[in-house]
């Protein structure tokens, strides 16, 4: 309870004046609201977020470039070696800036990335004077890539963004990739074969099989994401 502090009568709570005297009631109980001592961090918006990062990205990208090509004039007069970190400066940003552009759509970025990685290949190879291994090599290994990733874009929209069966297309992409790499790295060295993707393949089988099998059979009767944390 409260007291009127001019006539000292008690009031009831919650009233604001004393109905005696007419007095204004102060409430020592009633802790005033605490003044912030700092001012409140207002963070950004998704697309403002991946903004700023895509410009501080550049603004830092451009900088190591322009920095490794006045090194290489400086010191050997002509451009050199910095073409290949310039290169891969620019397919990084490229990179950056599909994935802020096109954020809502992933297989444009799963394909624009997949050129821009090919066309990485192309001038790393052109630098060496001619074009040799880019086409029957990195070409193929840049499309099996490829293929993976878009393996588990499919998986993960056919599935409705099930957990078991974005990580079994997540293992089969890379036991089926290390297989086709295998073979094509082995073919360009005149001998085509299959040595350790089998390790890779023969590890990535039994979880690819479990998790199958718990999303066709087991899924509706055991909750794996709270067994997992229980």
């Amino acid at each position: 309870m409260a007291y009127c502090s001019r006539c000292g009568v008690e009031v009831e709570a919650g009233v604001g004046a004393c109905p005696l005297c007419g007095a204004p009631i102060q409430r020592l109980d009633e802790a005033e609201p605490e003044t912030p001592r700092y001012p409140a961090v207002v963070r950004p918006a998704g697309r403002q977020a991946r903004l700023l990062t895509w410009m501080v990205s550049t603004v830092a990208l451009l900088s190591a470039a322009l920095t490794f090509v006045g090194l290489d004039v400086v010191l050997n007069h002509r451009f050199s070696w910095s073409l290949y970190p310039v290169t891969g400066a620019g397919v990084l940003w490229i990179f950056l800036t599909l994935v802020v552009l096109l954020a809502r759509r992933p297989i444009f970025v799963i394909v624009g990335q997949a050129i821009a990685t090919a066309g990485f290949l192309v001038l790393i190879d052109l630098f060496d004077g001619r074009l040799g291994w880019f086409m029957p090599l990195g070409l193929p290994i840049v499309a099996v890539v490829t293929g993976s990733t878009l393996l588990v874009w499919l998986a993960a929209r056919l599935s409705r963004k099930s957990p078991a069966m974005i990580t079994a297309a997540v293992l089969l992409g890379c036991g089926a990739g290390s297989v086709l790499i295998d073979l094509l790295s082995s073919a360009h060295l005149r001998s085509p074969s299959v040595s350790w993707s089998l390790i890779v393949l023969g590890a990535v089988a039994p979880p690819v099989a479990f998790l199958l099998y718990f999303h066709c059979r087991l899924r509706a009767r055991i909750d794996l994401a709270r067994l997992l944390h229980a």
